[in-house]
């Protein structure tokens, strides 16, 4: 394993709390459940078993009677309820979505099964933001469906089909196949075969300026692995043209978007994964833009580098 992630390994682990989960950065006083959902993919992928455990159980802990888990902040020690979550469809999708990463990577699962109950808890309040085009509110009290979101709404159900499986629970599991399979659909159905492109939400489509959310939401079928064969080339040639430079972060936004990287690593756009690799550790890891550095950026510059070129 090379220096550089190594380094990052160092810096994610920094960021553990005593209580179990992470903040979002060693000296930032914001707990953000889905930042942290997303980064610890990267420690499951080394091996990081306890810190990921402990995450996903302070999760399950703090679910409040809504069915729901917020944000928190830290005075001091104490770990304060801010009342409020940025989404509430893609924080439980992304929490089942590294719950099955663990149980694929380390297939120990006694250790999940006295939270079976709890697992439901989560797919049902998902359930109750989809609507029957298979689309997500974000919340409960921000009736938006957004194509980002969604993407992690599908990825996240098919992982709680996988999670359901592995605990014995199978009419769970086949529910979170059917909402997986809706959301899909649901996805499929806000392209626009004369634009060219998803809707960012909604019906609103994409202006191809501007980078945050109208370009990056156009990745998201690819990440996700969402979209129609035909699509994949076409999404990528119009965000590479809209924003070429996006490998060295000239995108007039000054958060880093490592997940673009990944895009570009599925797409085999290697010049550009690499170009990110390098220009993130020189502008972010070590560089002048270090306070837009979270812990899901790290998670995700350590998933692209552990992937190997190809020969």
């Amino acid at each position: 394993m090379n220096e550089i992630v190594e380094n990052q390994k160092a810096y994610l682990l920094s960021c553990w709390l005593p209580s179990g989960t992470f903040r979002l950065a060693p000296k930032n006083n914001q707990i953000n459940p889905y930042f942290t959902n997303l980064a610890l993919i990267a420690l499951v992928r080394m091996q990081e078993w306890d810190c990921v455990r402990s995450h996903i159980e302070w999760y399950l802990h703090h679910v409040n009677a809504d069915g729901y888990v917020n944000d928190y902040r830290l005075e001091g020690t104490l770990e304060v309820d801010t009342g409020k979550a940025d989404s509430e469809d893609s924080y439980h999708t992304t929490l089942f979505s590294l719950l099955a990463e663990m149980m694929r990577a380390n297939e120990e699962t006694a250790w999940v099964e006295p939270y079976k109950d709890e697992l439901i808890v989560l797919m049902q309040a998902v359930a109750r933001l989809q609507q029957k085009d298979g689309l997500t509110w974000a919340k409960r009290s921000y009736r938006v469906k957004y194509l980002m979101d969604n993407c992690e709404v599908a990825k996240g159900f098919a992982d709680a089909a996988h999670v359901f499986s592995m605990l014995g629970c199978d009419e769970a599991a086949e529910e979170a196949n059917k909402r997986a399979a809706a959301c899909k659909a649901g996805i499929q159905s806000m392209y626009s075969a004369l634009r060219k492109s998803y809707a960012v939400y909604d019906r609103s489509y994409p202006g191809w300026r501007k980078w945050y959310p109208d370009v990056t939401s156009q990745a998201f079928p690819i990440l996700y692995q969402m979209a129609r064969p035909d699509e994949y080339v076409l999404l990528y040639e119009k965000i590479t043209k809209a924003f070429p430079h996006f490998d060295t972060f000239q995108t007039g936004d000054l958060y880093p978007w490592m997940a673009i990287g990944e895009c570009a690593r599925l797409m085999g756009d290697w010049s550009r994964v690499d170009s990110m690799l390098t220009t993130a550790a020189e502008l972010y890891i070590f560089g002048p833009r270090s306070p837009y550095w979270l812990i899901h950026e790290s998670g995700r510059f350590v998933e692209l580098s552990l992937f190997s070129r190809p020969l």
